[in-house]
C-alpha cells in the first residue's frame, strides 16, 4: 500500500515540475506597472500619446488585498518576430479584467476577461493580442474584484508557448484534483466498512480541499458556468475544522495530550465563527483564512510531534504530511496577507501540489494506523485463543475440562436440541481417589490422575474425546461404532492404575448412546444411571468377598 501512493506522488511531482519549467521559460512578467486607483465612471486613455498625461493626472497607489478597482499600466515593446501574443493577469481570482493595448502606430486592441467572463484557455484569464516587433505600446489593464488573494501579475508570452504552458498547467491541476477526489472517496468508502471516524473526517477534509481548489481554478465555471465567489473560502476555512476532528480521532489527542486537544477545540470554534465571513466579509475573508490556516498547520505539527514522542508511530506520516503543507504555507500565506511579495510563479499550483502531497501522506498515516490496528487485533486474537484454550482445558491433566465437555455435548445436537444419533457417552469414576488423598497426600492423588489422563490420551480410538469433568470423574465421547473397541480398552485403565501402585482402586464406568434421546439431559442421565448400576454391582461384589473372607469360605 505504501508503494502506490509514493508512485502517484512522484508522477504528480514530475508533471508539476515540468509545468513550472515551461512556465518560467515561456512567460515574461511585466513588473514595472503603474498602479492607479480606478475611480467610478473613469475612462481609460484613448491614444498612445495620451497615456503619460493620463497617468500624471492620477496618483499612484498600491493594490489593497481587500478589493477594489485599479489601473495597471505598463509600457511594452517586443523584439521577437512573433506577432501573436497572450496577455494574462494571474496570481489571484479577479472578477473583471479589461485589457487595452494602445500602439505607437495608432492601433487599439481591447479584450475583457476575468472570473465573470468566458475563457480562452483552461484555468487562466489569458487573451490573444497582436503585437508587432519594434513598436512601442502602452498596456492599460483595469482589474476589479471584491478581494484579491494576492497581488495580481501581468504575464506576456507568445500564443503558441502560452497554450502549451496552459495545457501542461491544466494537466497538473486536473491530476491533483483527480487525486484528491479519489483519496476522498476511497477513505469515505473505508469508513462505511470500518466505521472508524478518522476515515470519515479525513474523507470530508480531502473533499473540502478538492472543492476549495476546484473553485479556485474555476472548474465549476468551465464545466457548468457556475460562479459563486462567496463559496471559495468557505471550504478553505472549513479545512481546519474537519482536520482537527480528524487528527483528534487519528492521533487520539484527547488521550495523549488533553491540553493540546483543548487548544485545538478553541481553534476549531474560531474557524466555525469565521465561516460566515466568506459571505458577509468577503473583502477580508482571504486574510482571515490565511491566519487561521497558519495557526492550524502549526498546531497540527505540534500535536503530531507530541503524539509521536509518546509512542504513536503512525504520527510520523502525519508530521511529514503537514510538513508538505508548511513549506508552501510559509512562502505563500504571508503574500496572501500582504506581508511579503510572492516568491515564485504558480503559487496556487504549488499550494495545490503541497495539499495533494499532504493528502497522500495522510493516507499513508491512516494505512499505517490500519496496519497497527490489524497487528494489535491479530495479537489480541492470538492471546484470546490461548486464553480460550486454557479456559477449556484442565490445568493438572491437560485434558478438556467441564466447559469443553458441555460444548462438545451441545455440538452433537441438532438445531432443535435433540442429540444426533450415532454417539456414545461414557462416564468414568475413579473410586478410592479420596482415600488416596487422605492417606497418602494430594501429591499421590495428582500422580494417579496424571496416569489416568496419560492412559486415556494413548488410546487410538477414532474421534475419541476424553474429558476431566470433576475431581475423580472423567468422560469419553466417541462414535457409537467405536464402542466395542473402547470396551476392550477399559480394562487397561485399571491395569495402569495398578501399575502405579494403586491396586486397591477400581474404575467404575457407565455408558449410553444418543440414539432415541429427546434431550441431552436424558442422554447424560442414562449414562449416569448405568454408572450408578456399575458402582452398585462393584460394591455388592466387594461386600460378598468381605463376607466370604469373614466366614472363612473360599471365594
Amino acid at each position: 500500500m505504501d508503494k502506490h501512493p509514493g508512485y502517484l506522488f512522484r508522477l504528480l511531482l514530475a508533471f508539476v515540475l515540468l509545468q513550472f519549467s515551461v512556465g518560467a521559460w515561456a512567460a515574461q512578467v511585466l513588473d514595472n506597472s503603474y498602479i492607479l486607483k480606478a475611480e467610478p465612471q473613469q475612462l481609460a486613455p484613448t491614444s498612445f500619446e495620451g497615456v503619460p498625461a493620463w497617468i500624471r493626472a492620477q496618483q499612484e497607489t498600491s493594490l489593497s488585498l481587500s478589493g477594489g478597482s485599479y489601473w495597471m499600466v505598463n509600457p511594452l515593446r517586443v523584439a521577437s518576430r512573433e506577432q501573436s501574443w497572450v496577455i494574462d493577469v494571474r496570481n489571484s481570482i479577479i472578477e473583471s479584467i479589461d485589457l487595452l493595448l494602445l500602439g505607437q502606430d495608432g492601433s487599439m486592441q481591447q479584450a475583457h476577461s476575468g472570473y465573470d467572463a468566458d475563457y480562452q484557455y483552461l484555468f487562466d484569464y489569458g487573451r490573444r493580442f497582436t503585437i508587432k516587433p519594434g513598436i512601442d505600446y502602452w498596456l492599460v489593464v483595469k482589474v476589479e474584484s471584491r478581494y484579491y488573494s494576492s497581488a495580481p501579475e501581468i504575464r506576456l508570452a507568445p500564443e503558441r508557448e502560452h497554450r502549451l504552458s496552459a495545457d501542461r498547467h491544466a494537466t497538473a491541476v486536473v491530476l491533483c484534483l483527480g487525486g484528491l477526489i479519489f483519496i476522498a472517496c476511497y477513505n469515505l468508502f473505508i469508513f462505511f466498512t470500518t466505521r472508524d471516524k478518522a476515515f470519515f473526517w479525513y474523507g470530508l477534509y480531502v473533499l473540502a480541499y478538492f472543492c476549495g481548489w476546484a473553485l479556485t481554478f474555476h472548474l465549476p465555471v468551465h464545466l457548468f458556468q457556475f460562479r459563486q465567489l462567496e463559496l471559495h473560502h468557505l471550504f478553505f476555512i472549513s479545512l481546519p475544522i474537519l482536520n482537527i476532528l480528524f487528527y483528534n480521532n487519528f492521533l487520539q489527542l484527547s488521550l495523549y495530550s488533553p491540553k493540546l486537544w483543548r487548544l485545538s477545540r478553541i481553534l476549531l470554534w474560531a474557524c466555525v465563527l469565521a465561516l460566515p465571513t466568506s459571505i458577509w466579509l468577503l473583502s477580508y475573508t482571504a486574510i482571515i483564512a490565511s491566519v487561521l490556516i497558519m495557526l492550524w498547520i502549526g498546531l497540527a505539527i505540534v500535536c503530531g510531534n507530541v503524539c509521536l514522542m509518546k509512542g504513536f508511530s503512525p504520527a510520523r506520516y502525519f508530521i511529514m504530511a503537514f510538513s508538505c503543507l508548511l513549506l508552501p504555507a510559509i512562502i505563500i500565506l504571508p503574500g496572501n496577507m500582504g506581508i511579503t511579495p510572492d516568491f515564485f510563479e504558480y503559487a496556487e499550483l504549488a499550494t495545490l501540489l503541497g495539499g495533494t502531497a499532504d493528502a497522500l501522506l495522510l493516507s499513508l498515516a491512516l494505512a499505517s494506523k490500519l496496519k497497527l490496528l490489524s497487528e494489535e487485533r491479530q495479537e489480541y486474537i492470538r492471546k484470546l485463543g490461548i486464553a480460550w484454550e486454557r479456559a477449556r482445558s484442565d490445568s493438572l491433566t491437560g485434558l478438556a475440562n467441564r466447559l469443553a465437555y458441555d460444548e462438545s455435548l451441545a455440538d452433537t445436537c441438532l438445531s432443535s436440541g435433540i442429540p444426533k444419533p450415532g454417539y456414545m457417552l461414557v462416564l468414568l469414576d475413579i473410586e478410592g481417589l479420596k482415600r488416596v488423598n487422605d492417606t497418602l497426600g494430594h501429591g499421590e492423588g495428582d500422580r494417579l490422575l496424571l496416569a489416568v489422563a496419560e492412559e486415556l490420551k494413548s488410546w487410538s480410538v477414532a474421534k475419541l474425546k476424553p474429558f476431566r469433568i470433576g475431581g475423580d470423574d472423567f468422560a469419553l465421547l466417541l462414535p457409537e461404532a467405536e464402542a466395542q473397541q473402547l470396551q476392550n480398552l477399559l480394562p487397561r485403565l485399571e491395569q495402569r492404575i495398578a501399575s502405579e501402585g494403586f491396586a486397591e482402586l477400581c474404575v467404575n464406568h457407565g455408558s449410553a448412546t444418543s440414539t432415541d434421546k429427546e434431550k441431552i439431559q436424558d442422554w447424560v442421565r442414562a449414562a449416569d444411571k448405568d454408572l450408578y448400576q456399575c458402582k452398585s454391582l462393584r460394591r455388592r461384589e466387594l461386600h460378598a468377598r468381605q463376607l466370604a473372607a469373614a466366614e472363612g469360605l473360599p471365594r
